[in-house]
């Protein structure tokens, strides 16, 4: 049996997404920047633009509990 991936492996610059931190209230943000691991190329920290006051932070690439809208190529 396959367990499906991870959302976050889906992330890419331009996204929308939901993020939900650890002991925190969930937010949207776009996502500005995407840094990949020192073993894999997958997103494991993220730079994004939080929505509600236009601040941007760096988060775990697993906080994202939603992808929301996903940025045209």
């Amino acid at each position: 049996m396959n367990s499906p991936s991870p959302l976050f492996l889906a992330v890419r610059v331009g996204d929308v997404v939901a993020v939900a931190p650890p002991r925190q209230q969930p937010f949207l943000a776009q996502v500005i920047c995407c840094e990949g691991g020192a073993r894999t190329a997958e997103p494991s920290l993220l730079q994004v633009l939080r929505e509600d006051d236009l601040a941007v932070l760096t988060v775990n690439a697993d906080w994202v509990i939603d992808l929301l809208a996903i940025r045209k190529d």
